[in-house]
């Protein structure tokens, strides 16, 4: 099933009221670059939702590289995975990094903010993963 882009982009807005100043035209751009990489197929209805968590992620980490002077490698990108955050006299809380292996790159990357943990949240709703050894689950977005 194809979503019609009008619709991405209303269950975006839906979804992440706090980028309302987004313009319809940087959303758009995102869904077009976003789209492939989510599976509709896996996340059926869902997909649209999905989709939006994901790209208000990118967001938020496109914008914490700017912050950080476009340095990836800042402590603010390169720490745990967020616990906490807050908005007003912004506060943010980290987990210490891991390096037990137990998240995958792409797991341990969306857990560095909220749209991304409710975007894995989403995923577990629709998603039993294959178990494989020590319990790692492994499965594509």
């Amino acid at each position: 099933m194809a979503w019609a882009v009008d619709k991405l982009l209303k269950e975006f807005r839906l979804t992440i009221p706090a980028m309302s100043s987004i313009t319809d035209e940087e959303v758009l751009s995102d869904i077009e670059s976003y789209q492939n990489t989510i599976s509709e197929r896996v996340f059926g209805k869902k997909y649209p939702k999905a989709l939006a968590y994901f790209i208000a992620h990118m967001r938020t980490m496109q914008t914490k590289i700017l912050n950080a002077d476009g340095d990836a490698a800042s402590p603010t990108l390169t720490a745990g995975n967020l616990i906490s955050e807050k908005e007003g006299d912004l506060q943010r809380g980290y987990a210490a990094s891991s390096s037990n292996g137990a998240d995958s790159n792409a797991d341990a990357f969306l857990k560095k903010s909220m749209y991304g943990q409710m975007f894995l949240f989403l995923r577990d709703t629709v998603v039993v993963g294959a178990t494989i050894r020590r319990g790692q689950r492994r499965c594509f977005l």
